[in-house]
């Protein structure tokens, strides 16, 4: 930790030591201690300044040009934060836009009827053998399999057949 006393900041830094008063006064400067006596962490301090910069490089190339400087390098992290937050605001704009067209569905209630599906077909399953007992009695083979195959496909057709309305309840539920 490099510390200093504000009149050597603000010589560091180009700057009055009104600027370096300023710039405590608004909570930008890390300092080490309390009172009068206190130092300025210096690497603290340059990076939570630029942190704090309004974000007006416009301004800050006014000034500098005013001054016979060259104008300093927007600030890469402040761009690249506006760029994320666009690009966010967009793909939330696409998703309420599919939401209404009926291309995007909540997940929480795909869960729901997924799970209200797959207790339908477990329970046509284990049902299975209490429907079709009695009329294995006394069958052959062929006509066992014939019987459990019919069964089977009913129960699954009844399954699509359930998995079909629940489709339909989320897109009209959406729509």
């Amino acid at each position: 930790m490099n510390t200093e006393t504000r009149s050597k900041f603000a010589t560091r830094i180009g700057k009055d030591k009104s600027y370096v008063t300023r710039l405590d006064q608004a909570g930008r400067l890390v300092l080490v201690g309390e009172g009068r006596s206190a130092l300025v962490d210096v690497e603290a301090s340059l990076k939570r300044i630029e942190e704090t910069t309004g974000g007006r490089d416009d301004v800050a190339a006014r000034h500098a040009a005013a001054k016979g400087q060259q104008s300093p390098k927007p600030d890469e992290t402040r761009v690249s934060a506006q760029t994320r937050k666009e690009m966010a605001q967009a793909d939330v704009a696409e998703m309420e836009r599919d939401v209404m067209r009926g291309k995007l569905i909540d997940r929480e209630q795909v869960e729901a009827a997924l799970a209200d599906v797959v207790a339908f077909a477990r329970q046509g399953v284990e049902n299975l053998p209490h429907r079709v007992a009695a009329q294995l009695v006394g069958k052959d083979f062929e006509q066992v399999v014939a019987i459990l195959r019919e069964a089977i496909s009913d129960s699954m057709a009844e399954t699509h057949k359930e998995a079909s309305k629940r489709l339909a309840e989320l897109v009209k539920v959406e729509a």
